[in-house]
Order: C-alpha cells, then sequence, then structure tokens
C-alpha cells in the first residue's frame, strides 16, 4: 500500500483513457484516426532535455512541479467552497467533487513531503507528452486539475526553473515564451484596415478602432500559425500525408490542446492553438498560408476578414 497515493493521483485517470481508448477499438472495424503528431507541452520540453542535469537541478524541478499541483488542487476546493457559498442548491453535486479532490489534494501533499527525504528523483516525458515523476522508484503522473490551465501553469514552472537553472535545451526561449510576431497596419485604398505580419499573416476589421485589442488579435493568430507550421513539417518529414483540403480545427476551442485534422480518415496534430480556435478565421486562407510555409514558400493570406467582407 506505499504505492497508493503515487498511484491514484494519475494512474486511474490513465487507466480510464487506456480503458475507454480499447473500448472503442473494438466497437468498430474502421481503423481509428490516428494522432501524427503531439506538441510538447512547455514542462516537457524542458524535461527531455535534462538527461545530463545535476540532481539538485532534477529536485528543484521536481519541487516546482509538485507544490504548482498542491495550489492548483488548493485553488480548486476553494473555488468549490465559493460556488457553495453562493448556490447552496447545488450542495450534493459540489459536495461529491470535493469528496474526490480532497484525497488527491491530501496525496499530494504527503508526495511532497516525500521529496524533500527521497534519495532518487527521476523525470520523464513520454511521446505524447505525458509527464511522469519518479520519487524512489514511485510513479506521479502529472495531472493538473484544468487542462485549460495547463500551459499557462508549466510556463510559470519552466520560468521559474530557468531563473535559477541553466536551462537544459538550447531552445529553451520556446518553452516559456510565444516566438515574436513582427508586423505593422497596412492600410490601403479599397481594402478594409488590416494588420500584417512581416511573413504574410494578414488580419482585417471594420476600421480602425480598438487597435491596440485588434493588433493583439491578430499576434495570436500568428503565433499559433507559427506553432502549427513546424508540426506539419514534422508529420511531413516522418512520411505523414497531409491532405490540405482536409485541415480544420476539430471539436471545442477548450484545453490544453487542440486537434488539428489533416485527412479525410480523421487523422490529426494535437498543437495548442487557441486563438485559431477561438476566432472566425477563414480557413481556406489559414491552409494556403500554412502549405506554403510547409514548402518553403511565402505568399500573403487573409486569415481573419472584416465582417462586412465575409
Amino acid at each position: 500500500m506505499a504505492t497508493v497515493w503515487f498511484s491514484r493521483v494519475g494512474g486511474l485517470m490513465l487507466a480510464g483513457v487506456l480503458t475507454a481508448s480499447l473500448a472503442s477499438a473494438e466497437a468498430t472495424r474502421d481503423p481509428a484516426p490516428r494522432q501524427l503528431y503531439a506538441e510538447p507541452s512547455p514542462l516537457a520540453r524542458v524535461i527531455t532535455g535534462m538527461d545530463r542535469a545535476s540532481e539538485t537541478a532534477r529536485l528543484d524541478l521536481a519541487v516546482l512541479i509538485v507544490e504548482a499541483l498542491v495550489s492548483a488542487y488548493e485553488s480548486e476546493m476553494d473555488r468549490a467552497l465559493l460556488e457553495l457559498r453562493r448556490d447552496p442548491g447545488d450542495r450534493r453535486r459540489l459536495s461529491r467533487w470535493q469528496q474526490s479532490v480532497a484525497p488527491v489534494l491530501s496525496e499530494l501533499r504527503v508526495a511532497r513531503a516525500a521529496l524533500y527525504a527521497a534519495h532518487a528523483v527521476e523525470l520523464s516525458a513520454d511521446r505524447h507528452g505525458q509527464i511522469r515523476l519518479l520519487v524512489d522508484g514511485r510513479p506521479l503522473w502529472i495531472a493538473w486539475p484544468r487542462v485549460t490551465a495547463q500551459n499557462r501553469l508549466e510556463r510559470e514552472i519552466v520560468a521559474e526553473f530557468c531563473s535559477r537553472h541553466a536551462c537544459p535545451s538550447g531552445d529553451a526561449a520556446v518553452a516559456t515564451r510565444p516566438p515574436a510576431v513582427e508586423g505593422g497596419w497596412v492600410l490601403s485604398q479599397g481594402r478594409p484596415a488590416g494588420w500584417e505580419t512581416a511573413d504574410g499573416v494578414r488580419c482585417e476589421f471594420p476600421d480602425l478602432s480598438s487597435r491596440s485589442e485588434r493588433e493583439a488579435t491578430c499576434r495570436a493568430l500568428a503565433t499559433d500559425l507559427y506553432a502549427l507550421a513546424p508540426a506539419l513539417r514534422e508529420a511531413v518529414r516522418r512520411g505523414e500525408r497531409i491532405e490540405w483540403r482536409h485541415l480544420a480545427l476539430e471539436g471545442a476551442p477548450a484545453g490544453a490542446r487542440q486537434r488539428i485534422v489533416v485527412t479525410e480518415g480523421g487523422d490529426y496534430l494535437s498543437v495548442a492553438v487557441p486563438a485559431l480556435a477561438g476566432n472566425p478565421v477563414d480557413w481556406t486562407e489559414v491552409r494556403r498560408w500554412l502549405r506554403a510555409r510547409t514548402e518553403g514558400r511565402s505568399v500573403t493570406a487573409t486569415v481573419l476578414r472584416a465582417p462586412e467582407a465575409r
């Protein structure tokens, strides 16, 4: 029973995913859509490069991770208590939720204490970006209470770790902040006002009001495209087929990553592109820009159009 507190946090969640996947596969003879690429999370990127890190650095990162987990689950408990005060009528649902979260939080606190007496601490990330912490051989799968907050929390952990230690990867900046987006407003007669990046991502708006907010929207869209283009290149490099006419976002925008379908059969990339998911983009133009980028060509594509132009 000594390993229960480590296995319950993530092991049951992982087991549930595996069980559901097996059941789905048995229910149909058609091949299931394949995940062709999974974007590493900010934390997974750093962990992947920690093969030669010192024991002190490994322990420090492990402590940062577990402390962040404890804080995240404590925040969830506080939120549930606040909702209970606002809506006493929902007491039964909130009570059940608290009963399920409280043991996880308790076990995380035990894990945190165990870290300070540990003889061996190891961190690893599998090919799907799932992070595992081994404390004296006991596994703890990292599972955040809200996947929508995963990127933010992991970036904060990475930023704090890299302020204390030399980041293990040469491109540590990629893990802590999005790439720079260079661009500016472009005004042309007969066309709506537009904000355009230096490499051809254009967003059009009905007028020049709220310029800072609209510029931020276009920068966010460009950042997402900058993340998606290398994912597509990597899939192509591995010999995967990209059917460009089928490239589209699938499912709801919520989540740490979004699913980008790239074949008629539903094969997909798992990449964090929240701005593409949350804005009414022109996917014909998105596909055109991404295909050119993947093939090493330059084009200008209006990925967001002014309302009267759509």
